[in-house]
Formats: structure tokens, sequence, C-alpha cells
């Protein structure tokens, strides 16, 4: 993402969608998914899960004209993104478009460093990538997590196939 700030109206925008933002800090990330699994304990993973899925359905129809150029271009801008947005840096491993399958990894993953039910970054990182797969490749994933740094790993990788 990358952001213009309006001084004279106290406002930030990402200059690709237009849209608003706000900046929040990983302190304030973590009281709200603390509270969230509070209330609704097991739940809170589904909420996550669903939000982070209508976020990627979002981002795709958001950048309709990216997604026309092509995959590879598509999934460069929304690496590009997610690590401007200080969320980590996206290395894809693997691509088969034919076959709908990619591999991704994230390194220094904001959600991984959470504080807070580690389940609950996973549910808001595969939803998002639900999300936008569903909406390109009209079909629902299979999301394997295969690299965790919570075990250790430097990095934390998905595998993505249609189910």
């Amino acid at each position: 993402m990358q952001f213009e700030f309006d001084s004279e109206n106290g406002i930030i925008r990402d200059k690709l969608t237009g849209e608003r933002c706000i900046i929040l800090t990983k302190a304030r990330i973590e009281e709200i998914c603390t509270r969230l699994s509070e209330i609704f304990q097991s739940g809170a993973k589904v909420i996550i899960f669903e939000a982070g899925k209508a976020a990627g359905k979002r981002f795709v129809e958001e950048t309709a004209n990216i997604t026309k150029i092509g995959a590879q271009h598509f999934l460069k801008t929304v690496g590009q993104r997610f690590t401007d947005a200080g969320l980590g840096k996206i290395q894809v491993t693997e691509l088969n478009i034919e076959r709908a399958e990619v591999k991704f990894r994230i390194w220094n993953n904001f959600f991984a460093d959470l504080g807070c039910d580690k389940s609950l970054y996973r549910s808001c990182i595969e939803g998002f990538v639900a999300g936008v797969y569903e909406q390109i490749v009209h079909k629902t994933p299979k999301i394997t997590k295969i690299r965790c740094v919570e075990k250790g790993d430097p990095y934390c990788e998905w595998h993505i196939m249609p189910k």
C-alpha cells in the first residue's frame, strides 16, 4: 500500500484505492485480538477468517485492472501492498497457473509476532488468501500451512490449491 497524507484534513488515503486508512500499533491489534478471543472464544477464528475472506474478495474487486494483466503481476502487487503496509515480506516460491497452485512465504510476518492467540493470525491470512483465490479462480481453495515461525522456522509458508 502506498499512502498519501492530507495534512490539511488530517487523513491518510491508500493511493491505489483512494480509501481512507488509519495506522494501528501492534499493541492495539493485540488488544483487539485478545478481546475477540475472550468474547467469542473459538468463534473468534471464524470471525477473523470471514473478515479476512471478505477483505480478499474486495481487494480483487478494487484492483480489477491489475487482476486482468496476469497472475504474476497480480501476485507481485498483492505482495508489495502487504509489504508496504508493514505486514512482512511476501515471496512467491511456486506458481502453477494451469493447476491454480501457489506457494508463498511471509518473512517477518506481523501477525505471527502478535502476543495473542496465534491461530487468529493464521485465520486472518488464510481468510484473505481464500477470498482472493475464490474471486480469481472461482473455486474453494485448500490452504495448507507448511512452515511457521512459531515452530522455529525463519518464515511462514502456505501452499494453496483447488479443493
